[in-house]
């Protein structure tokens, strides 16, 4: 069948209708849209999401395949009719299955899965991919100050609610952050957004706690100078110092906080509440701010710090010595300040320590019968290193160990010394000559 266009007389008609009134986004919107309450309810998942209709259908396209210049065929001037034909059944099920393909077709994982950059495994933070405990690079600069040495951590993202007259409960993002340059300067602080706003509250709470900084004294740049106990709300810490090369043994996040600021050694028990994370780095932050340098304590007490270390076979060094206040004799010094320093700090409170507890041998007849049997030789290692040590025997060996006997036993016998008196020997009497 043919038919030539060009006789048609052009008629006006009424093209201002819904559809025309209207756009595309503010259409799908009425098939799509959920209430506030339908969203609470789980009504978004059940909604069809908004579709391409380009891939469906080509605009120009029918039953009848018409070709109009502009539309679904280029400009050029034609002297020969329009033809109008019909589909075919076979090009119209060809068109029916290709729709029913493309609406049948489920995204690959490809295209779902999110580009995320590699980390190494102790920089993927506390669980997961989740950005909680990863390195977030310096804090924005604050007008000509700039903070390139500084590293940030976030310690919590959680969301939070506030019950309104008006709106009703509104939630909102929270992040807790904490900043530092690993030398003694850092800040923390908490910012909010708006809800799914996690990136513009961790922002937020790094401009805040850029601008909230303090430092700590650290006692030779990497551990505290005493053991403190510190609280805040139900999370109570209690804090040692340890040796070099101790490392951190505490809390994650504890861990991240001591990062920042530089502490490299240090032991920290946390009793009570232990995920109130913000509670947690108060308190932790607040036993730092109240130590007291050695110097300090000297100044205060009038004395000299001491320090006994078994390194040196405990012999007293002094580490500081008061300068602006007098140094205070023996007579000045009261029975209540002779103390230890870990009593002047922690409020009276000390951590548990718990007894390790006895294997179930200890107390069967087979372990008690060979440590009997070990008994008479409890003490020969001990009596072998100060005899070493003393110079008394050169080698630890049976011809020196027997060589030094007999040499013992001349000068006793001798009188150049005198007779060895042990735990249960008596009295030696030397017997009237007749």
């Amino acid at each position: 069948m043919a038919l030539s266009l060009v006789s048609f007389i052009q008629r006006r008609c009424n093209t201002v209708n819904f559809f025309m009134r209207r756009t595309g986004p503010e259409l799908w919107k009425t098939v799509t849209a959920v209430s506030k309450s339908g969203q609470k309810k789980g009504r978004r998942a059940t909604r069809q999401p908004v579709r391409n209709l380009d891939r469906f259908y080509r605009i120009g396209s029918g039953p009848l395949k018409v070709q109009f210049a502009g539309l679904n065929a280029p400009l050029e001037i034609r002297k020969d009719p329009i033809m109008l034909m019909e589909q075919s059944e076979e090009e119209q099920k060809e068109a029916h299955d290709k729709i029913r393909k493309i609406l049948e077709e489920k995204p690959t994982s490809a295209s779902k899965r999110r580009f995320r950059e590699k980390l190494h495994p102790l920089e993927r933070g506390f669980s997961g991919t989740q950005l909680v405990g990863q390195k977030l690079g310096p804090p924005p600069p604050v007008g000509e100050v700039n903070f390139d040495d500084f590293q940030t951590y976030c310690l919590e993202v959680k969301r939070t609610s506030n019950m309104t007259r008006v709106f009703g409960r509104v939630h909102t993002m929270s992040a807790l952050i904490v900043t530092g340059n690993g030398r003694g300067l850092a800040g923390y602080a908490v910012g909010k957004a708006a809800i799914h706003r996690t990136n513009n509250a961790i922002v937020n709470a790094m401009k805040m706690a850029s601008r909230k900084l303090f430092f700590v004294e650290l006692l030779e740049g990497r551990t505290i100078y005493q053991d403190f106990y510190a609280e805040c709300r139900n999370t109570r810490i209690f804090a040692q110092r340890r040796p070099a090369g101790f490392g951190l043994i505490c809390h994650p996040r504890l861990m991240k906080i001591c990062e920042v600021i530089g502490i490299k050694d240090l032991y920290a028990k946390v009793e009570g509440s232990t995920k109130n994370y913000l509670a947690l780095t108060h308190a932790f932050v607040t036993g730092l701010l109240n130590q007291e340098t050695h110097q300090q304590l000297a100044e205060r007490k009038g004395l000299h710090v001491v320090e006994m270390s078994p390194h040196r076979h405990y012999l007293p060094q002094i580490v500081a010595s008061p300068i602006v206040a007098d140094l205070k004799s023996d007579d000045e010094v009261l029975p209540i300040e002779r103390l230890k320093l870990d009593d002047f700090y922690g409020e009276g409170r000390y951590a548990l320590r718990k007894r390790k507890s006895l294997p179930f041998w200890v107390n069967t007849p087979g372990h008690k019968e060979a440590q009997w049997r070990k008994h008479p030789f409890r003490n020969q290692e001990h009596a072998m290193i100060r005899l070493l040590a003393d110079g008394v025997v050169d080698r630890w060996t049976r011809d020196k160990r027997r060589a030094w006997g007999e040499a013992r036993n001349e000068a006793v016998m001798n009188g150049l010394l005198p007779l060895p008196k042990g735990i249960g020997l008596s009295d030696v009497i030397p017997k009237p000559e007749k």
